[in-house]
């Protein structure tokens, strides 16, 4: 049925229900799970125009793909928690605007499935599905499935 099952994460509850229902699917499956985390490409310029002045200028991609490492590194011990084996298990940080880094990452890697969580970190309440989940659902190749 799948080969190759997508949960994009990003920290948020949504993410959360996401990745288990992902890992149920690929339990029942036996496909391979990525968890992908995609972090917001910040420029120099924006970090220069933050009210908060560290004494030492870093760049906010650096502390964004730290971030996101953790969010992945955290999602990875997850599945493994819920029986996911570590040969069918990968994770991986992008960088870029995500709906987009999503559905590319799918397609490159010849996911046929994306389990992605209804609302994210940006999430509206007010919205019944968040931007990003709509932007993927919209333009990726494969089934989307919405938590």
């Amino acid at each position: 049925m799948f080969n190759r099952i997508l949960v994009p994460v990003d920290g948020s509850k949504g993410a959360l229900k996401a990745l288990q229902k992902g890992v149920g699917l690929k339990l029942l499956t036996g496909a391979e799970l990525y968890i992908l985390c995609v972090f917001k490409h910040h420029s120099l310029l924006e970090a220069s125009l933050s009210m908060v002045r560290p004494e030492k200028l870093e760049m906010p991609d650096d502390a964004l793909k730290e971030y996101a490492t953790e969010i992945a590194v955290q999602a990875k011990a997850h599945a493994l928690e819920l029986g996911v084996p570590t040969e069918k298990l990968r994770a991986f940080v992008k960088g870029g605007r995500p709906s987009r880094i999503i559905v590319r990452f799918a397609r490159k890697r010849e996911c046929d499935l994306i389990v992605i969580g209804s609302q994210g970190t940006n999430g509206d309440k007010s919205l019944l599905l968040g931007s990003v989940a709509q932007r993927v659902a919209g333009s990726a190749h494969c089934p989307i499935l919405v938590v």
